[in-house]
């Protein structure tokens, strides 16, 4: 069952008509802006700077920013949205502006004129500064309080006070300021103005590095997002000063503004986009998706546009409007695959690898060649669905048992999980839970791709569920082995051998109480050393099945009793075992056992003069016992006998391997491998 964040707050109807209608009220201005421009793109324009070449752009800043604000408004009451509709007005009157200008000097005699000039230089700087002293303040996941509160109302205060200012400043050759009339009080604006512009780009260099502190102190999910946000903020500074410059230079230094500052609001604007879409519910993510790409689209080709015709201006030998022509071509052939890499770009910011079924699948097949091939990988797949998805936390349980999680449990994890029945061939094994990033909830597209991917888990989650029965048969097995060897160890070393050493004894004392012929008491000696050896042999093989030290996991110490036991003048035994001691009793019994066996078939069957064991524990995991001596070896026809058949078979108990070859000298090298 799905359990749903709760919806947040829905905003009062008031405040909610209010950011629909400055939302409408926007686009419209826009698109009467967009016709005005059209209209008069044959009139020659003002005598007095207008900038009429940069209405576009501000047209498409404010398309891009003035539908998310209102949708963010709509759907919650963060202030985040206000500032975007702020931001939206700011460079749509000052689009308006540049073009009721022109209209005005084409049309004289229509009203408005003399305040055009102050709202369009005003409403470039009232954008450009919300979005560098006071956007970034409202960026936190809940209502901005303490430091950042402050910072943001001190960010408006700034904002209203040089709008003011700029609002007074009259233009030259511009039509009498409606306020000032263009006499003292707007030299001193002018002068005041100038003054302020380098403390507007200290004060933005003040919030990157507010930014950088909270990057740093900030969790990992959201270092990502400020990363971004850093760099706009930091492009957006350097673009609005290079912007003011170039102002009063003109040439190279407005074209590099330009550019700096198209890219700078399209930086932030993703940026924003990757740190809001972590906000409860704002729900704003499949709505910007499908509207995102066209906005972007548009801004590239008009910027690209812009840019392109400018640089060939200034290079080939052609007019305007060739150039033009050229750059319309191109960009035409470019629209297309600009067009579907925009597109897997937003979705990929949006809905994160999810949003390419391929990615995620590959991702999966990735997580699960990782590991070790012979055991299924649930573990890097869970963690592999985690990522790709961008989940808090992904959970697979079996029979009520938690078998494979990723991701950090937290408190209030129950009230935001989605649990999955995992069903393979319609049988419930198991449930897949997943839980969201705190604040967000699961997109549908997120819950359609888990539940198509659900079946995959279940066969991983099966798989791993029968290995695990697997492991622990095969532990169940060898621990009943080892405890039949320690009874036999037992009844041979405490029954069998102390009797026979006993009938021995009692034998020896026959003929003391007993007259024996000559012959008789000859077999009867001949008895007495037989039994007496063999007591000896059964106290011998108690020992090989099962050291005493070994109960206390003492593996170094009963490899070099093995050694020493079985060596003699004629026969060597080296032991090389320096990390033997850090195995688990399972591991040591068998290492010790398959040990013994070699050793004793060297000393027996093979003629060896010397025999080395060699124990390691390789890098990647595992055990690796190497057993050498310089006998005999092994003929081509040898066939297998019950001391090699014992040993794989105990290899075999813990999932291993052995193998018996020639030495490369002269010899047998019996080498086993264990998982």
């Amino acid at each position: 069952m799905m359990t749903h964040v709760p919806p947040p707050d829905v905003p009062p109807l008031r405040e909610r008509a209010a950011a629909t209608g400055l939302g409408v009220g926007q686009a419209l201005l826009a698109a009467a802006t967009l016709a005005v421009l059209l209209v008069t793109a044959d009139d020659a324009g003002p005598s007095y700077e207008v900038r009429r070449e940069l209405a576009p752009l501000d047209l498409v800043a404010g398309l891009l920013y003035g539908p998310l604000g209102a949708m963010i408004v709509v759907r919650s009451r963060h202030a985040v949205g206000w500032a975007f509709l702020v931001i939206a007005w700011g460079y749509t009157v000052t689009g308006a502006g540049i073009a009721w200008t022109v209209l005005c000097t084409a049309h004289p005699g229509l009203p408005g004129e003399a305040w055009a000039n102050p709202v369009l230089i005003t409403g470039w700087l009232v954008a450009t500064l919300v979005s560098l002293l006071v956007l970034p303040h409202l960026l936190t996941p809940d209502p901005p309080r303490g430091w950042a509160r402050r910072c943001a109302v001190a960010g408006c205060v700034v904002v209203v006070v040089a709008g003011g200012v700029r609002f007074l400043i009259q233009t030259t050759g511009a039509p009498p300021h409606p306020l000032t009339g263009g006499g003292r009080l707007s030299d001193v604006a002018w002068d005041v103005d100038g003054g302020l512009i380098p403390l507007y780009f200290l004060l933005g260099l003040g919030v990157v590095g507010w930014l950088a502190r909270r990057r740093r102190t900030g969790d990992p999910e959201q270092r990502r997002g400020l990363t971004w946000l850093l760099l706009a903020l930091l492009t957006l500074a350097l673009a609005y000063m290079t912007f003011e410059i170039g102002v009063s230079l003109d040439g190279t230094w407005f074209v590099a503004g330009i550019v700096l500052l198209s890219i700078a609001e399209l930086m932030l604007l993703a940026a924003v986009f990757v740190l809001i879409r972590r906000q409860p519910s704002w729900r704003v993510d499949l709505a910007i998706s499908r509207t995102l790409v066209g906005l972007l689209l548009t801004t590239t080709l008009v910027a690209a546009y812009v840019l392109a015709v400018w640089a060939l201006g200034m290079v080939a030998p052609w007019d305007a409007e060739s150039s033009g022509l050229v750059v319309v071509a191109a960009l035409a052939l470019a629209v297309l695959p600009l067009r579907e890499w925009l597109q897997a770009q937003v979705e990929r910011l949006v809905f994160g690898s999810g949003a390419d079924p391929s990615a995620l699948l590959e991702r999966v097949a990735q997580a699960l060649d990782a590991g070790d091939p012979e055991r299924p990988q649930l573990g890097e797949l869970v963690e592999a669905l985690r990522r790709a998805l961008r989940l808090a936390r992904v959970e697979v349980r079996l029979h009520g048992s938690t078998v494979a999680a990723a991701g950090r449990r937290d408190a209030d994890d129950q009230a935001r999980t989605l649990d999955l029945p995992l069903l393979p061939r319609g049988r419930s094994v198991g449930v897949l839970s997943v839980v969201p990033p705190r604040g967000e909830r699961l997109d549908p597209r997120t819950v359609r791709l888990l539940r198509q991917i659900s079946g995959l888990v279940a066969v991983a989650a099966q798989l791993d569920d029968a290995n695990r029965a697997l492991e622990e048969a095969r532990a169940r097995v060898v621990e009943v082995r080892q405890e039949e060897r320690r009874l036999l160890r037992r009844e041979l070393h405490d029954g069998l051998g102390p009797a026979l050493s006993g009938t021995a004894l009692a034998l020896a004392a026959v003929p003391a109480t007993s007259s024996l012929s000559d012959a008789d008491a000859v077999l009867l000696g001949r008895l007495v050393e037989e039994l007496s050896r063999r007591a000896d042999d059964v106290r011998q093989m108690a020992r090989v099945l099962l050291p005493p030290v070994l109960d206390e996991g003492r593996l170094g110490e009963a490899l070099a009793l093995l050694a020493e036991r079985h060596s003699t003048a004629r026969f060597s035994v080296v032991v090389d075992a320096p990390y033997a001691d850090r195995l688990d009793g399972v591991h040591q019994i068998v290492v010790y056992q398959v040990a013994a066996e070699a050793v004793r078939n060297a000393a027996r069957h093979a003629g060896a003069r010397h025999c080395c064991v060699r124990l390691e524990l390789p890098a990647p995991g595992g055990v690796r016992l190497e057993v050498t001596d310089d006998g005999r070896g092994i003929g081509d026809t040898a066939a297998p006998g019950v001391g090699t058949a014992s040993m794989r078979e105990r290899a075999a108990e813990l999932g291993g391997t052995l193998e018996v070859t020639a030495a490369e000298e002269k010899g047998t090298c019996v080498v086993m491998v264990l998982p």
